[in-house]
Protein backbone atom coordinates (compact mmCIF):
# COMPACT_ATOMS: atom_id res chain seq x y z
CA UNK A 1 0.00 0.00 0.00
CA UNK A 2 2.75 2.55 0.79
CA UNK A 3 4.53 1.53 -2.05
CA UNK A 4 1.33 2.54 -4.17
CA UNK A 5 0.79 5.95 -2.98
CA UNK A 6 4.72 6.63 -3.47
CA UNK A 7 4.23 5.58 -7.12
CA UNK A 8 0.98 7.51 -7.42
CA UNK A 9 3.16 10.69 -5.91
CA UNK A 10 6.16 10.53 -8.19
CA UNK A 11 3.65 10.18 -11.15
CA UNK A 12 2.21 12.80 -9.94
CA UNK A 13 5.04 14.72 -9.50
CA UNK A 14 6.36 13.78 -13.33
CA UNK A 15 2.99 15.13 -14.72
CA UNK A 16 3.38 17.97 -13.06
CA UNK A 17 6.88 18.63 -13.86
CA UNK A 18 5.89 17.78 -17.63
CA UNK A 19 2.96 20.08 -17.45
CA UNK A 20 5.32 23.09 -15.43
CA UNK A 21 7.94 22.64 -18.69
CA UNK A 22 5.45 22.58 -21.57
CA UNK A 23 3.67 25.55 -20.31
CA UNK A 24 7.27 27.23 -20.21
CA UNK A 25 8.08 26.18 -23.83
CA UNK A 26 5.00 27.56 -25.03
CA UNK A 27 5.67 31.12 -23.07
CA UNK A 28 9.20 31.43 -24.60
CA UNK A 29 7.63 30.11 -28.07
CA UNK A 30 5.33 32.69 -27.82
CA UNK A 31 7.65 34.85 -27.08
CA UNK A 32 10.01 34.89 -30.61
CA UNK A 33 6.67 34.81 -32.44
CA UNK A 34 5.78 37.71 -30.98
CA UNK A 35 9.34 39.44 -31.14
CA UNK A 36 9.54 37.96 -34.85
CA UNK A 37 6.50 39.88 -35.76
CA UNK A 38 7.06 43.02 -34.34
CA UNK A 39 10.58 43.44 -35.35
CA UNK A 40 9.80 42.88 -38.88
CA UNK A 41 8.79 47.03 -37.88
CA UNK A 42 6.01 46.04 -40.30
CA UNK A 43 2.31 47.40 -39.33
CA UNK A 44 -0.47 44.33 -41.49
CA UNK A 45 -3.41 42.51 -40.75
CA UNK A 46 -1.17 39.46 -40.36
CA UNK A 47 1.18 40.94 -38.04
CA UNK A 48 -2.01 42.03 -35.89
CA UNK A 49 -3.13 38.54 -35.44
CA UNK A 50 0.01 36.92 -34.84
CA UNK A 51 1.27 39.04 -32.24
CA UNK A 52 -2.70 38.38 -30.41
CA UNK A 53 -2.80 35.02 -31.23
CA UNK A 54 0.37 34.37 -29.36
CA UNK A 55 0.08 36.80 -27.12
CA UNK A 56 -3.22 34.58 -25.65
CA UNK A 57 -1.50 31.58 -26.16
CA UNK A 58 1.39 33.05 -23.65
CA UNK A 59 -1.34 33.77 -21.61
CA UNK A 60 -3.02 30.91 -21.23
CA UNK A 61 0.11 28.95 -20.32
CA UNK A 62 1.12 32.19 -17.51
CA UNK A 63 -2.27 32.17 -16.23
CA UNK A 64 -3.19 28.43 -16.69
CA UNK A 65 -3.90 27.18 -13.19
CA UNK A 66 -6.18 30.00 -13.03
CA UNK A 67 -8.05 29.47 -16.66
CA UNK A 68 -8.43 25.34 -15.70
CA UNK A 69 -10.36 26.50 -12.39
CA UNK A 70 -12.56 29.16 -14.14
CA UNK A 71 -13.35 26.41 -16.65
CA UNK A 72 -13.97 23.59 -14.25
CA UNK A 73 -16.52 26.21 -12.37
CA UNK A 74 -18.19 26.70 -15.96
CA UNK A 75 -18.65 23.13 -16.22
CA UNK A 76 -20.77 22.72 -13.17
CA UNK A 77 -23.15 25.18 -14.67
CA UNK A 78 -25.80 24.70 -16.71
CA UNK A 79 -24.91 24.13 -20.34
CA UNK A 80 -21.25 25.28 -19.42
CA UNK A 81 -19.70 22.23 -20.36
CA UNK A 82 -20.99 22.11 -23.60
CA UNK A 83 -19.83 25.55 -24.61
CA UNK A 84 -16.54 24.53 -22.86
CA UNK A 85 -16.43 21.64 -25.39
CA UNK A 86 -17.60 23.36 -28.57
CA UNK A 87 -14.52 26.46 -27.74
CA UNK A 88 -12.05 23.49 -27.44
CA UNK A 89 -13.12 22.02 -30.74
CA UNK A 90 -12.98 25.08 -32.13
CA UNK A 91 -9.78 25.77 -31.09
CA UNK A 92 -8.46 22.50 -31.96
CA UNK A 93 -10.25 22.81 -35.62
CA UNK A 94 -8.31 25.64 -36.02
CA UNK A 95 -4.57 24.83 -34.77
CA UNK A 96 -5.31 21.76 -37.10
CA UNK A 97 -6.56 23.94 -40.22
CA UNK A 98 -2.77 25.98 -39.97
CA UNK A 99 -1.13 23.04 -39.97
CA UNK A 100 -2.92 22.10 -42.53
CA UNK A 101 -2.17 25.25 -44.60
CA UNK A 102 0.81 25.54 -43.85
CA UNK A 103 1.44 21.64 -45.28
CA UNK A 104 -0.68 22.71 -48.18
CA UNK A 105 1.84 26.32 -48.28
CA UNK A 106 4.73 24.27 -48.45
CA UNK A 107 3.26 21.29 -51.02
CA UNK A 108 2.06 24.04 -53.38
CA UNK A 109 5.40 25.73 -53.70
CA UNK A 110 7.49 22.71 -54.70
CA UNK A 111 5.27 21.70 -57.58
CA UNK A 112 7.58 21.29 -60.81
CA UNK A 113 5.98 23.47 -64.15
CA UNK A 114 5.40 21.19 -67.58
CA UNK A 115 8.18 21.55 -69.81
CA UNK A 116 7.16 24.66 -72.22
CA UNK A 117 4.50 25.97 -70.09
CA UNK A 118 3.36 29.25 -70.02
CA UNK A 119 5.38 31.51 -67.21
CA UNK A 120 2.38 33.46 -65.14
CA UNK A 121 4.32 36.49 -63.16
CA UNK A 122 1.83 37.63 -60.83
CA UNK A 123 2.13 41.50 -60.24
CA UNK A 124 2.73 43.32 -56.90
CA UNK A 125 3.46 46.39 -55.82
CA UNK A 126 5.24 49.29 -57.88
CA UNK A 127 6.73 52.58 -56.19
CA UNK A 128 6.13 55.11 -58.65
CA UNK A 129 8.06 53.56 -61.95
CA UNK A 130 10.26 50.97 -59.77
CA UNK A 131 9.39 47.41 -58.60
CA UNK A 132 9.05 46.86 -54.65
CA UNK A 133 11.54 44.82 -53.30
CA UNK A 134 8.63 41.73 -53.14
CA UNK A 135 8.03 42.25 -57.35
CA UNK A 136 11.71 42.18 -58.36
CA UNK A 137 12.66 39.02 -56.15
CA UNK A 138 9.68 37.38 -58.41
CA UNK A 139 11.12 39.07 -61.46
CA UNK A 140 14.21 37.88 -60.39
CA UNK A 141 13.00 34.34 -60.25
CA UNK A 142 11.49 34.78 -63.58
CA UNK A 143 14.25 35.55 -65.51
CA UNK A 144 16.32 32.72 -64.05
CA UNK A 145 13.42 30.27 -65.14
CA UNK A 146 13.11 32.05 -68.58
CA UNK A 147 16.94 32.35 -68.96
CA UNK A 148 17.27 28.35 -68.42
CA UNK A 149 13.49 27.87 -70.55
CA UNK A 150 14.54 30.10 -73.96
CA UNK A 151 11.45 28.81 -75.71
CA UNK A 152 9.42 29.94 -72.72
CA UNK A 153 6.54 32.45 -73.28
CA UNK A 154 5.74 34.59 -70.33
CA UNK A 155 2.61 36.62 -69.27
CA UNK A 156 3.10 39.77 -66.99
CA UNK A 157 0.16 40.00 -65.23
CA UNK A 158 -0.73 42.71 -62.69
CA UNK A 159 -3.16 46.23 -63.07
CA UNK A 160 -2.16 49.71 -61.82
CA UNK A 161 -2.86 50.93 -58.38
CA UNK A 162 -3.52 54.06 -57.39
CA UNK A 163 -0.43 55.11 -56.04
CA UNK A 164 1.44 53.43 -59.21
CA UNK A 165 2.76 55.72 -61.58
CA UNK A 166 2.37 52.92 -64.21
CA UNK A 167 0.88 49.19 -64.36
CA UNK A 168 2.44 46.70 -62.43
CA UNK A 169 2.81 44.62 -65.94
CA UNK A 170 4.41 47.79 -67.53
CA UNK A 171 7.20 47.68 -64.88
CA UNK A 172 7.67 43.95 -65.18
CA UNK A 173 8.10 44.51 -68.77
CA UNK A 174 10.57 47.16 -68.46
CA UNK A 175 12.46 45.29 -65.87
CA UNK A 176 12.93 42.03 -67.85
CA UNK A 177 13.79 43.69 -71.51
CA UNK A 178 16.20 45.53 -69.76
CA UNK A 179 17.92 42.08 -68.26
CA UNK A 180 17.80 40.82 -71.55
CA UNK A 181 14.65 38.83 -71.71
CA UNK A 182 13.33 39.55 -75.74
CA UNK A 183 10.33 41.67 -75.59
CA UNK A 184 8.40 38.86 -78.25
CA UNK A 185 8.86 36.36 -75.70
CA UNK A 186 6.44 38.69 -73.19
CA UNK A 187 2.76 39.50 -73.30
CA UNK A 188 1.39 42.22 -70.55
CA UNK A 189 -1.28 41.82 -68.84
CA UNK A 190 -2.52 45.73 -67.52
CA UNK A 191 -5.85 45.16 -66.07
CA UNK A 192 -6.56 42.86 -63.20
CA UNK A 193 -6.23 43.35 -59.62
CA UNK A 194 -6.71 39.94 -58.02
CA UNK A 195 -4.92 37.03 -57.88
CA UNK A 196 -8.45 35.88 -59.83
CA UNK A 197 -8.26 38.66 -62.17
CA UNK A 198 -4.51 37.53 -62.61
CA UNK A 199 -5.31 34.19 -64.02
CA UNK A 200 -8.54 35.04 -65.90
CA UNK A 201 -7.23 37.97 -67.81
CA UNK A 202 -3.98 35.82 -68.74
CA UNK A 203 -5.72 32.88 -70.16
CA UNK A 204 -7.89 35.32 -72.45
CA UNK A 205 -3.85 36.43 -73.57
CA UNK A 206 -3.06 32.58 -73.75
CA UNK A 207 -5.44 31.96 -76.04
CA UNK A 208 -5.48 34.72 -78.16
CA UNK A 209 -1.99 34.37 -78.55
CA UNK A 210 -2.11 29.99 -79.01
CA UNK A 211 0.59 29.88 -75.83
CA UNK A 212 1.00 26.86 -74.10
CA UNK A 213 -2.32 26.50 -71.36
CA UNK A 214 0.07 25.01 -69.11
CA UNK A 215 1.33 27.51 -66.84
CA UNK A 216 4.33 28.14 -64.31
CA UNK A 217 3.10 30.75 -61.96
CA UNK A 218 5.87 33.01 -60.62
CA UNK A 219 5.09 34.27 -57.22
CA UNK A 220 6.26 33.89 -53.45
CA UNK A 221 6.04 30.80 -52.13
CA UNK A 222 3.59 30.72 -49.82
CA UNK A 223 1.07 32.13 -52.45
CA UNK A 224 1.80 29.37 -54.74
CA UNK A 225 -0.89 27.38 -53.58
CA UNK A 226 -3.90 29.45 -53.40
CA UNK A 227 -3.09 30.76 -56.80
CA UNK A 228 -2.44 27.49 -58.79
CA UNK A 229 -5.99 26.38 -56.78
CA UNK A 230 -7.77 29.86 -58.38
CA UNK A 231 -6.30 28.54 -61.24
CA UNK A 232 -7.14 24.66 -61.40
CA UNK A 233 -10.88 26.37 -60.35
CA UNK A 234 -11.00 28.13 -63.96
CA UNK A 235 -10.16 25.35 -65.81
CA UNK A 236 -5.74 25.24 -65.77
CA UNK A 237 -5.20 21.74 -65.92
CA UNK A 238 -1.53 21.65 -65.09
CA UNK A 239 -0.05 24.05 -63.15
CA UNK A 240 3.70 24.47 -62.10
CA UNK A 241 5.16 26.51 -59.47
CA UNK A 242 8.40 28.99 -59.80
CA UNK A 243 8.75 30.16 -56.18
CA UNK A 244 10.56 33.64 -55.46
CA UNK A 245 11.80 34.28 -51.63
CA UNK A 246 9.94 36.61 -49.27
CA UNK A 247 12.04 39.16 -47.36
CA UNK A 248 11.89 38.05 -44.28
CA UNK A 249 10.84 40.98 -42.31
CA UNK A 250 7.33 40.68 -43.99
CA UNK A 251 7.63 37.03 -43.69
CA UNK A 252 5.30 36.47 -40.30
CA UNK A 253 2.86 39.21 -41.88
CA UNK A 254 2.48 37.96 -45.11
CA UNK A 255 1.81 33.89 -44.44
CA UNK A 256 0.15 34.69 -41.35
CA UNK A 257 -2.28 36.75 -43.84
CA UNK A 258 -1.96 34.14 -46.49
CA UNK A 259 -3.70 31.39 -43.91
CA UNK A 260 -6.61 33.65 -43.75
CA UNK A 261 -6.97 34.02 -47.28
CA UNK A 262 -6.69 30.35 -48.06
CA UNK A 263 -9.31 29.82 -45.84
CA UNK A 264 -11.65 32.27 -47.18
CA UNK A 265 -10.28 30.57 -50.98
CA UNK A 266 -11.45 27.31 -49.64
CA UNK A 267 -14.89 28.24 -47.93
CA UNK A 268 -16.39 31.34 -50.60
CA UNK A 269 -13.86 30.99 -53.69
CA UNK A 270 -14.30 34.04 -56.31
Amino acid sequence: MKNEIIGKNRSDSIIKYVGTGMRILVVIVSLIMIYWYIDSRFIGFGNVVGVLFFSAAAGCAVFYNYIKKFISMLRRKKGGKTVVGIVLVLIGLFLAYVVCALGLMFYGSGKTPEKGATVVVLGCEVRGEEPSRTLRNRLDAAYAHLTENPDAKAVLSGGQGDNENISEAECMYRYLTEKGIDKDRLYKEDKSSTTYENIKFTREIIKNNSLSEDIAIVTDWYHEYRASLIAKRQGVKNVGAVGAPTETYVTANLVTREIFALAKELIFPD
